[in-house]
């Protein structure tokens, strides 16, 4: 997705001056947050030049761990807060924001969160300027981020704040859509359903075969052809399995292999769901 430059279908350079006088580019961040969104915000802030000053975990030792890669200060006490940062980026649990948020020490003259839930309202109390910067994409510390595209959804208080925060997100990604509250949130149900669950349905396919002997990776090249099929079709046209071709001796065979009561009771609504999709064309 290309990045637009603000203001560029004026084509005067006193509107380009002007908007950087107001808000300048994004020199010096820190980071409320050391989990693991915040390993890929300092790897993607170190990539694009900015400076991380300090980095807050309520565990010194998770701050201590991400600073080393980016040499900022690691604290574990928010009044150890310095002012001084043109960004102050929030990256925590959905539910610990209005907790720590209340014991922001100062006020922020500029600060982003990244959850997909969470109203950039939140921020208000202690931010002269606020929004969203949401990392629509699964990351977990210590895995190689050069290798995985981050699309970022970004929405500002105020149209001038979105600007600033779409250039800031374009120092990070190549993909940045503008996306309001009610659309990030129905975003962030379809990956949970996309990527949280069908993940924890890979553990469970992965105990099966470790239970049998078998080596989990097996189901690798599967998955992958799983995922490029939704290149060219949709998920409904490429679904294959037991249930779309309503082969119940197939699938009582599978519940009578399956030990567990909680396992049975998902394989059998995950193939009610895709037979009443094959049935309702």
């Amino acid at each position: 997705m290309s990045i637009v430059f603000p203001f560029s279908h004026l084509n005067t350079p006193n509107a380009a001056t002007t908007y950087h006088a107001l808000f300048p580019e994004i020199g010096t961040v820190t980071l409320i947050g050391a989990g693991n969104v915040a390993a890929w915000l300092a790897f993607a802030l170190k990539k694009a030049n900015i400076s991380i000053s300090q980095i807050y975990s309520r565990s010194l030792k998770k701050s201590e761990k991400l600073a080393e890669t980016c040499g900022a200060m690691a604290i574990d006490d928010l009044r150890k807060l310095r002012e001084g940062s043109d960004l102050y980026l929030f990256s925590l649990k959905d539910d610990a924001y209005e907790e720590v948020v209340k014991e922001i020490p100062m006020q922020l003259p500029f600060a982003l969160l990244t959850s997909g839930t969470v109203s950039q309202r939140v921020l208000a109390p202690i931010a002269q300027r606020f929004g969203i910067l949401y990392p629509c994409q699964t990351l977990s510390a210590g895995m190689d981020f050069s290798q995985v595209q981050v699309p970022i959804c970004v929405e500002g208080a105020d149209s001038q704040t979105e600007e600033q925060i779409f250039r800031l997100a374009g120092q990070l990604t190549d993909s940045v859509v503008r996306m309001d509250e009610a659309v990030r949130q129905q975003l962030h149900l379809a990956a949970v359903f996309a990527c949280n669950f069908s993940n924890a349905l890979y553990g469970i396919a992965f105990d099966i075969l470790k239970n049998a002997n078998i080596d989990p990776r097996i189901l690798l090249p599967l998955l992958q052809n799983t995922l490029n099929k939704l290149q060219t079709l949709s998920p409904k046209e490429a679904q294959t399995g037991p249930a779309v071709r309503g082969d119940q001796s197939v699938m009582d065979r599978h519940l009578a292999l399956l030990d567990d009561e909680q396992k049975r009771q998902i394989y059998g609504i995950m193939s009610a769901y895709i037979q009443n999709r094959r049935d309702n064309k």
